[in-house]
């Protein structure tokens, strides 16, 4: 098993990444911020970037992300097991984004058919 928002838990993903066939022609970079709501840790920042048909996770923030996303532990674990959907969390306000946003939108199709990509991690990940 493997703590969320871990280095390892993110070492995970990066593996699964690597796994992982996306379409070629989508181009983009999704900034992760989870905001240590509770007193813990302090903030995880990770990264995916999408390009040349591969898919990569890194730790740490990068500059030039297309979207940044940014959301409380608490939010980021609902989203990660399923139990809450993006849309929902936007609009209850508890998801907040940030950057190009219709770039986002217009990748849309591509992201949900890359949607199981991290399902082995989730499955060995302890909330």
């Amino acid at each position: 098993m493997v703590r969320f928002l871990t280095p390892e838990w993110i070492a995970a993903l990066a593996a699964a990444a690597r796994e992982a066939t996306v379409p070629a022609e989508v181009r983009l970079t999704i900034q992760q911020i989870v905001t240590d709501d509770e007193g813990g840790d302090g903030d995880v920042r990770y990264h995916l970037v999408i390009d040349e048909g591969r898919l990569a996770v890194r730790p740490g923030e990068v500059e030039g992300a297309d979207v940044t996303l940014v959301q409380s532990r608490e939010v980021a674990a609902a989203l990660s097991r399923g139990e809450l959907n993006a849309q929902q969390a936007l609009e209850a306000g508890r998801l907040k984004l940030r950057g190009e946003i219709g770039h986002l939108a217009r990748q849309g199709k591509a992201l949900s058919a890359m949607e199981d990509v991290f399902a082995a991690v989730r499955a060995v990940t302890s909330y």
